[in-house]
């Protein structure tokens, strides 16, 4: 059977490592350089967090943290208090400071499964600070919070951008606290672009202090040693003529693509009795994978999340001129649809199809999808 892992984080031997990608976020956290993971949608941005955390660092210690479903500010910072007093509370004299320090009836219970707060409603920005600063840990941690953008956009979706400029600026300050930077580094990720938010709400110098980490689309080398990964065990045969085609067909070699491609035409061999890929087969995979929704659908539900009324009509609009179109849509026709729709920073808009891995732009003139399946699936679902 093929490795293939679709809809999931690639975990274990199903994960592509990238060894450089490694080095250069390491380099950066030894030097306590707080980082902002950029990367388009499906591109394997929470496989490398999560391989992060498996690897053995004799210098920090690796926290990763799913934020997506929070929507207020005191509700992260507790969530990083508690995920605190879980790390001391391994050693028993640093676990004795913190006990004189919380407040009374704070620990509803300690075990091997973790801390249980009481319900005491408290500042849990200030407790976090107070924590950290009283009682430093014998090693740094890094704190990896991944979809912190959906949370500031819960955040300011519910209590306006005023609150969401002041959650980024408690965020700030923990950064540049010098009792808590030298114990704590912070690596930030989502879906949704910080910069474009930050941006909306006018507080893109709150921000200026993280140093931006891309994940780059796969290059043609590293996309043939995913699909060695993935048929290492199969026994099946891929010519190497045969997989140029396929690649030639991906044209963005993002792992997802190269995942549900793949994992159709396993589909097919299965059905055939066929133990080698032809180019047929990888002509027949991208008909039946276009034909599956929930391949693609999440493209569309994403604009739907993100962005709201003239917004989403702009960048629906947008996406479907250009999937009716072989060489794009210029700068000048985005301006003009604009105006037709009515919005008022189009130019946000399109950051942001470029930032979540829908559009790029060509020759400094023409905006394009990235994906060849994408376009297609885009003009025949999606276009009116």
């Amino acid at each position: 059977m093929f490795n293939t892992t679709i809809g999931q984080p690639a975990e274990g031997d199903s994960y592509f490592k990238r060894d450089k990608l490694d080095l250069l976020f390491w380099k950066y956290i030894d030097k306590g350089t707080h980082l902002l993971i950029s990367a388009p949608r499906r591109i394997g941005k929470t496989s490398f967090l999560k391989s992060i955390v498996q690897q053995n660092s004799s210098k920090c210690m690796v926290k990763y943290h799913t934020t997506e479903s929070i929507n207020k500010s005191n509700e992260f910072f507790k969530r990083l208090y508690k995920s605190y007093l879980e790390e001391i509370s391994t050693n028993q004299s640093l676990w004795e400071q913190a006990i004189a320090l919380v407040k009374k009836n704070e620990i509803k219970k300690l075990s091997t499964g973790g801390i249980e707060l009481g319900s005491t409603e408290l500042n849990y920005y200030e407790e976090f600070k107070r924590v950290v600063e009283k009682v430093p840990v014998n090693k740094k941690i890094v704190f990896i919070i991944d979809e912190f953008s959906e949370t500031l956009e819960n955040i300011i979706n519910g209590f306006g951008d005023e609150s969401g400029r002041n959650f980024l600026h408690q965020n700030r300050e923990l950064r540049q606290d010098d009792s808590i930077k030298n114990q704590i580094t912070f690596v930030y990720s989502g879906s949704i672009g910080l910069g474009n938010i930050a941006e909306r709400i006018d507080a893109s110098k709150i921000i200026n202090d993280i140093k931006d980490f891309s994940i780059p689309v796969l290059t043609e080398p590293e996309a043939h040693s995913l699909i060695e990964l993935i048929l290492d065990d199969s026994k099946i045969k891929f010519s190497d003529i045969d997989k140029d085609y396929f690649l030639q067909r991906i044209k963005w070699y993002i792992p997802y693509y190269i995942q549900i491609i793949l994992d159709e035409i396993e589909n097919q061999l299965i059905a055939e009795s066929a133990n080698e890929i032809t180019a047929e087969n990888i002509d027949q995979a991208f008909d039946d994978a276009l034909a599956i929704r929930n391949y693609f659908e999440h493209w569309s539900t994403r604009l739907r999340t993100a962005l709201k009324g003239d917004d989403y009509s702009y960048a629906k609009e947008v996406l479907s001129l250009i999937s009716k179109s072989e060489s794009g849509l210029s700068k000048t026709d985005l301006l003009d649809q604009s105006y037709k729709i009515n919005v008022d920073d189009h130019q946000n808009i399109i950051r942001t199809l470029e930032y979540d891995g829908y559009i790029h732009l060509i020759d400094s003139t023409h905006y394009v999808f990235n994906s060849p399946l994408l376009k297609i699936w885009w003009e025949r679902n999606i276009s009116i």
